[in-house]
This record gives structure tokens, sequence and C-alpha cells, in this order.
């Protein structure tokens, strides 16, 4: 239903003078010597009854600080003592700590505040001045719209100081004022009402059969062929040291060969370890400068702040952005790894409006390191991979990487929407996935190594292929073991026969892994099977003397 807005009080024209105890702490705009020819002291525009509801609908209630925070970053208020309190408001609301206006009054007194804010007394004259909280992000608009008057009349103003002066030549001049106005208003401009996507789409090109599928277009394999698909969610999952931030780096480098930017945002390293692998692959340092962006937040950015760092990405055009840690990055936005609708939040927040650059977004994240829970899936949750609009790889490790050393993952496909990259890779076998390359590093050194993301060729006689082959069911056969051993000991517990079902219910692991167990034991007369209602088999254990239970 639309909100209802209740009409603040009467505004004092803006020409008026406001003496109050509560309207000292002023920002001083352009001050006059000369009185205007109405006999009173001009006075820029402002709304100090906006700024204040404003300020006591965040004090009580927390939709109306979320509300707000999308709106303001702070330098909007006037009033400094009023952008002073929003700042503790917002540190507070970003650590997820209780809003009113004890505990708001303990964080400006923690931060030497309190005194020059007004006091204890100021913050409840704010709640009570309020007319509704819930009328909270209208009473922000004001603000906002107040303050951009504000840029504008300040930009006129440089702008007509800047023509009296004579200086420079006229078109330099009208071109400065109109950036300048620019920037004083960007901040209200909204964007095209069909931004959100409601709105309808164009089929024509996918009728008229003019439409073309979406190429992976960003970083390539050795043989040229693309890794990941611009302006869509793509992503890289793997165990700890599999090589998840190698295969990035190989991707960023073979953009910057093309002259493209790249965007590193990096949750878990740091610039020495991130910048030491770009040199070690063959980077130099001239087009690390220019072209390789990178980034290690330290703190939970409000939804503005998010946002404007968003807009600066988009105006480098980088072509590929690395989100490195998604499960250090979710910690630090407050969401929770393994709620989905958290997930999908975090993807709102960042992964998208990302994407929506033009750039190729890859995040890095961990899988479980339980080989029979993990599946396709990251730690977390399996919105994840809902969340991917392009390709998501599962990088196994094969060989482990080290300096003089070969070291070996493999990147296979767990999903491609665009269906684009899988008729470049081959059969797993066994494996659902997809084979689409192997990562090769080969360390010469601490000075050097070569980087390589090869095409998957099946080799029989690769020493190293038959070596993981025979790992892989040696690790198979001691897992059935170690499920037959799960498996009787949860029979001779029991106090009756049990069937399949409930078996797979009890014992936790893959059910696959529990059926093999479970027919080897029978065939091996370790367990007895007999016929039970419709049809079902019951296991028990042998009785004493080989006759059956």
């Amino acid at each position: 239903p639309p909100r209802h807005r209740t009409p603040l009080p009467a505004r004092r024209p803006h020409h008026l003078v406001l003496r109050s105890p509560h309207v000292d702490n002023v920002r001083q705009f352009n001050p006059r010597d000369q009185a205007d020819d109405d006999g009173f002291t001009r006075l820029p525009p402002q709304d100090l009854t906006a700024e204040q509801s404003v300020l006591g609908g965040m004090l009580l209630s927390e939709r109306a600080t979320t509300e707000v925070i999308e709106i303001l970053e702070g330098p909007e208020f006037y009033r400094p003592a009023h952008e002073t309190i929003y700042r503790a408001i917002v540190s507070m609301a970003v650590r997820g700590e209780q809003i009113d206006p004890i505990t708001v009054t303990a964080e400006l007194t923690k931060r030497g505040d309190i005194t020059r804010v007004g006091g204890s007394a100021y913050l409840h004259h704010l709640v009570q001045q309020v007319p509704t909280a819930a009328n909270a992000e209208y009473y922000a608009e004001i603000v906002r719209d107040v303050a951009a008057r504000r840029r504008v009349i300040e930009a006129a103003e440089r702008a007509a100081n800047l023509l009296r002066s004579g200086e420079g030549d006229l078109a330099d001049v009208l071109d400065l004022v109109r950036q300048d106005i620019t920037t004083a208003t960007e901040t209200t401009t909204s964007g095209p009402t069909d931004a959100t996507g409601w709105g309808f789409s164009d089929l024509t090109p996918v009728l008229d059969g003019t439409h073309k599928p979406q190429q992976p277009a960003i970083g390539a394999r050795d043989d040229g062929i693309g890794l990941f698909y611009p302006g869509r969610v793509n992503g890289i999952q793997g165990e700890s040291e599999a090589g998840k931030s190698w295969v990035a780096l190989v991707s960023c480098l073979v953009e910057m060969n093309r002259g493209n930017h790249v965007v590193y945002l990096d949750f878990e390293d740091s610039e020495e370890g991130v910048v030491s692998r770009m040199l070690l692959i063959g980077a130099t340092p001239d087009s690390i400068h220019r072209l390789f962006h990178y980034v290690r937040p330290g703190s939970t950015p409000t939804p503005v702040q998010l946002r404007q760092f968003i807009a600066r990405i988009g105006d480098l055009g980088p072509t590929l952005i690395i989100v490195d840690g998604v499960t250090e990055a979710m910690v630090m936005m407050g969401l929770e790894l393994k709620e989905n609708t958290e997930i999908a939040k975090f993807g709102r927040m960042l992964l998208r409006p990302l994407a929506d650059t033009g750039a190729a977004v890859v995040p890095l994240d961990h899988v479980v390191k339980n080989n029979e829970s993990r599946g396709r899936y990251a730690l977390g949750g399996v919105h994840k991979l809902n969340a991917v609009d392009g390709v998501q790889y599962m990088l196994e490790a094969v060989r482990p990487f080290g300096i003089n050393t070969e070291g070996r993952s493999r990147l296979r496909i767990a999903k491609d929407r665009p269906a684009q990259i899988r008729r470049h890779a081959l059969p797993g076998g066994r494996n659902p996935m997809h084979w689409f390359a192997d990562l090769v590093i080969r360390s010469d050194g601490d000075e050097f190594a070569e980087a390589h993301l090869y095409p998957p060729i099946q080799h029989h006689d690769d020493p190293a292929e038959d070596a993981a082959v025979k790992d892989k069911a040696a690790q198979e056969e001691a897992d059935i073991k170690e499920r037959e051993g799960a498996v009787l000991a949860v029979l001779g517990k029991a106090a009756e026969p049990m069937s399949k079902a409930a078996l797979e219910e009890l014992i936790p692991g893959r059910a696959s892994v529990t059926r093999r167990a479970l027919t080897r034991l029978v065939h091996g007369g370790h367990v007895t099977a007999t016929k039970g209602p419709r049809g079902a088999a019951l296991h028990s254990l042998p009785a004493e003397g080989g006759e059956k239970a």
C-alpha cells in the first residue's frame, strides 16, 4: 500500500535569519559583508526541520536507518552537528549495534563529539521533533534535494567569478561550467526507468534470427578459447591451494596483454602477495601500474559508498573483475554464509552491480573438504551456484604448487549457462563435470614461473594422469572401507533389521558410498539380507553360529 507521508511543519522562508540554541552550528555559505536590498542576510537553501526528522526517524526505527543510508552519505546535512550524529548512527548500524538516543549518546561521548552536537538532550529533542519514523525516506529525499540546490548555487557562483575574471578561452570556461553543474547534480539524477529489469524486453533479434549467443571473450586457454563471459557473474571454486588465484592472475595477465584494465578485489591476500605473483608469471611493472587496479577492503561500506565505488570501477571500463574470497567478503558485509537469502543479497549488493559495468566478474570461493558432500557447490549454500549466469568452474588439485616444482590442477565445468564453453571441453568420464583445462605452473626458483592453461588432451601414458587416477581409486576404496565399518556399527546397535533407506538416513555422507559398502558386505556374508514388507530388503548382522538373524 502507498506510504502515508505526514506533512512537515510549515517552513520558514529561506532568507530569514534563524536564531535558536540548536541552529548556531551551521555551514558558512559565501557570507556577504553587505545586506541584500530587502535588508535581510542571505542564507543558502536548507531545511533544518527535515534534517531533524531524518535523524529522529533513524533513532526510532531500524528500517528508517536502512532506508536513509541508501539516500544520504553525510555531507548533505546543512548543520555540521547533524552530519556528526548521522555518521555515528551509520557506524553503529554497520557494526550491527542497537540504535537509540542512549546508545548514540554513548557513541558520541566516546568520540568526544557529544558536547559539540548539543548533548544528550538534543538527541531526545530529535526524537520528539519527528512527525513519524515511517516517512524518514521522504525526509531524506528533501535533505538530499536541498543539498543539491546548495551545490548548484556554489557551482553557479564559481562560474560567475570565473567569467568575471576574463581568464581563459570562453569555450574552455563553458566546458568547466557544464562539468561543475553536472557534478553538482549527479547524485540526484536517477537512472533509466528500466534499469531494474522490470520492463518488456525486445524479442525481435531472437525472433528474426539475428541474435547471437554471447561468447566467452575474457581470459583464454593456451589455444585461445575464452574462459569467462563479459557482463556476467562467473566463478571459480576449489579447495585451498588448488590454484584459484593462479587462474585469476593468469586471466588478468591475458587481459592486460590485450591492453585492458582489470580490477582485483582481495579479501584474503595482500598487495605484496598478489603483485609478486603477477611479476613472477611475466607481467611488467609498467603494465601493472597502468592496468592492474588492486583493492584491499578493510571495513564494511555503506550502500552509498558501495555504489560510488562501483561507479568508479565502471569509469575505468575493466574487462575483468576478480573477487578473491567470497566467504571473507560476506563476513565483512555482515551476511550469513549458509543462508541462501543472504547469499542472494550478496549477489545483489556486489556481484551483480559489478557485472553491470560490462566486465566479467569472477568470485573465487572455497568448497567443503569432504568430497562426498561437495557436489558442485561452494562452501555455504546452493544459491551461490544459482546466482551464476556465466560459467562456474570447479578446480581440482592434481599436483601441489611450489618453488622449483611443476604444480597442476584441473579445471572442470560445474555450470555453463550460455552453453558456449562446454563444447570446448572433454567429458569427465566417471566425473560428471566436463574437463576444460589444466592449470600448470612451472617454477624455476624465486624469480620466474611459467603459467599455462592447457586445453584438455587425454594422455593415457601420462605419469601424472596415471598417478592421479590411482590416487583417486585408492581414496574411493578407503572411503568404502570406512563406510563398511559404519554400516556394521549401526546394524550392531539396531533392535530389528533395517532397510537400505534407513541406513542411508542414519549414516552421514554420500548415499552412493553407503549403498556400495552395503552391497559388498552382503556379498561377503558380513550382512544378511531378508525380504520385508512390499518386497523391501531388510538388513541385519548374521546370528552367531551362522544362522540368519
